[in-house]
């Protein structure tokens, strides 16, 4: 009986999600996972691994969505007590921007490239996910959510779990494109790789207003 009991209350609030959630904000972990470079003496190996293992690599991603676009931006980083730098520029003061308009499909992206910015707009390029049929419904995300992959435009596989009670296909630093909003998303290149978890979920107010980035601005 109580499982049923929440089974049934488990429907009913996703029933209210997908009816009520027009526009939100999701967190994401993001963890790299890499191989450390073979002319590294021992104890900096050791040094490296144990920096992974204490997440010292990992960064929080921030998600804005709403019925018109979808945008994403790395959070910054809170003071490392044992004063290690950032990694990757992830303590920039401008942290890269990853804006995707719906209504017109065009991504306009502000990135950090050798200490400059730049804007770049292009067509968004939806991956071709392929979506096995007859999953069972995978609640290690929080979340209902199925299975996709693909390869992106650029080479990487792309593995997600995504969830329809968050109606926008939406995702991680502009990734998207699925019947779903993605919480999980693995980004993997010869080896190296990229884990985007969800963390957090929340509703914005309707009238929430997202702009993207202006050249010259």
């Amino acid at each position: 009986m109580p499982r049923f009991f929440f089974l049934a209350l488990l429907l009913v609030a996703c029933t209210c999600v997908r009816a009520q959630i027009s526009s939100g904000t999701i967190d994401y972990v993001e963890h790299r996972e890499f191989e450390v470079w073979d002319g590294m003496s021992v104890d900096q190996k050791k040094r490296v691994e144990k920096m992974k293992a204490e997440g010292a690599f990992d960064q929080t991603g921030r998600l804005t969505f709403s019925g018109e676009a979808f945008s994403y931006q790395q959070l910054p980083k809170a003071p490392d007590p044992n004063n290690r730098r950032g990694w990757w520029g992830a303590d920039t003061e401008n942290p890269d921007v990853y804006y995707t308009s719906f209504t017109d499909s065009l991504v306009t992206d502000q990135r950090q490239i050798m200490d400059r910015g730049f804007i770049m707009e292009d067509k968004w390029l939806v991956p071709e996910w392929e979506i096995p049929a007859d999953q069972q419904v995978n609640m290690a995300y929080t979340l209902p959510s199925k299975l996709a992959f693909t390869v992106s435009p650029e080479g990487d596989t792309l593995t997600a779990y995504f969830t329809e009670t968050i109606p926008f296909g939406i995702g991680p630093r502009g990734y998207g494109g699925l019947p779903g909003a993605i919480v999980y998303l693995k980004v993997e290149n010869e080896g190296a790789y990229t884990e985007y978890t969800m963390a957090t979920m929340q509703p914005n107010p309707p009238e929430l207003t997202l702009e993207k980035t202006h050249r010259g601005g």
